[in-house]
């Protein structure tokens, strides 16, 4: 049965809504918060029917989108899951949802191999190893990172709309070292991944400089059609990542040369998996192995080098050999006995 874009949020922000059994739903908060959902993603600025949502309730229920959700009332007013494991996003595939990926398999195998479609082959690889499983009954062969507590989520969506269609927007956020949240006034440029946490990089309208803001810290966000989008002159979406480690740098910080040597035990795992794209073999020795990579220092360097323990010595530059041995220093102390 073909589903529109409209009716997949709604099932999506019901679905989400009987999850959270910390609260109880009635029918007029199932409207509401998928009344909120249309508008977020999609801008319908129109209350949804009371009709509308109990039919989707009874398709949740049916077998006419193969969720057979187990929806019940309880006191004859409160909607929940009887399974309170239930979530429509687990449901397993019918043959004709395995017919139809692998299709989309196939079509998806004709890019690997291409340089700008590297992204592409884990993508492949997901979606062969759900239609081996689905089709087999047998637990996945492959276990992709993830993280399934991740906070912040909820707003890529959110971004991803606001950066394409170029809006600027108000964002209430609270870093882990402010007391209050604050709202700043935001041009989003660009969603990053790092490390399993989602990021939005963008430009603040109070002081015209580049900010990195860590989804899972932001608590709201508004449209402000009033304020017109502004780029920022410096910023290249391309480039702008290529001389770091992680996502902390400032427009206008040079890459510096960072030597370090390693014992043969962790150069292997150095030479498999480079530190950065620079990363160069200087020299090998008896003891060990010199590299060098050209970046600019930030927090997220120091903490990928200081996790090769004793295994790896910083020999350059002066500023980040300072900043290291003194957080060696602090992790000494805390492990001194008294």
């Amino acid at each position: 049965m073909p589903v529109n874009r409209n009716a997949l949020i709604r099932y999506r922000t019901i679905d989400k809504c009987l999850q959270n059994r910390r609260r109880k739903w009635t029918i007029e908060d199932l409207i509401d918060a998928c009344t909120d959902a249309l508008y977020e993603y999609d801008g319908i600025d129109r209350p949804i029917s009371m009709r509308t949502i109990r039919m989707d309730l009874n398709a949740m229920r049916s077998e006419q989108l193969g969720y057979n959700a187990p929806i019940i009332v309880v006191d004859k007013k409160y909607y929940t899951y009887e399974d309170a494991e239930y979530t429509i996003t687990n449901i397993p595939l019918t043959s004709q949802d395995l017919t139809i990926l692998q299709a989309v398999s196939h079509l998806l195998q004709q890019f690997k191999g291409f340089n700008h479609f590297n992204e592409v082959s884990e993508m492949i690889n997901k979606l062969e190893d759900k239609i081996y499983s689905e089709q087999h009954q047998q637990n996945p062969v492959i276990d992709f990172e993830k993280n399934d507590l991740l906070a912040g989520l909820q707003w890529l969506d959110v971004l991803y709309k606001h950066i394409i269609e170029k809006n600027t927007i108000a964002i209430t956020y609270q870093s882990f070292k402010a007391r209050q949240p604050g709202e700043l006034i935001f041009y989003p440029y660009l969603l990053k991944e790092y490390r399993n946490r989602w990021f939005v990089l963008g430009m603040h309208k109070k002081d015209k400089q580049l900010l990195t803001l860590a989804l899972d810290r932001i608590q709201q966000i508004s449209v402000k059609p009033e304020e017109k989008f502004k780029t920022h002159p410096e910023f290249n979406a391309q480039n702008h990542f290529d001389d770091i480690i992680g996502v902390s740098r400032s427009v206008g910080q040079k890459p510096v040369t960072v030597k370090f040597f390693t014992d043969h035990h962790q150069a292997p795992y150095i030479i498999t998996k480079p530190i950065h794209q620079s990363q160069e073999i200087v020299e090998q020795t008896k003891e060990g192995v010199l590299f060098q990579i050209k970046v600019i220092p930030n927090l997220e360097l120091e903490r990928e080098l200081l996790g090769f323990g004793s295994g790896l010595k910083i020999l350059s530059p002066s500023s980040l050999v300072r900043s290291v041995s003194k957080k060696i220093r602090l992790m000494s102390l805390m492990y001194h006995d008294d």
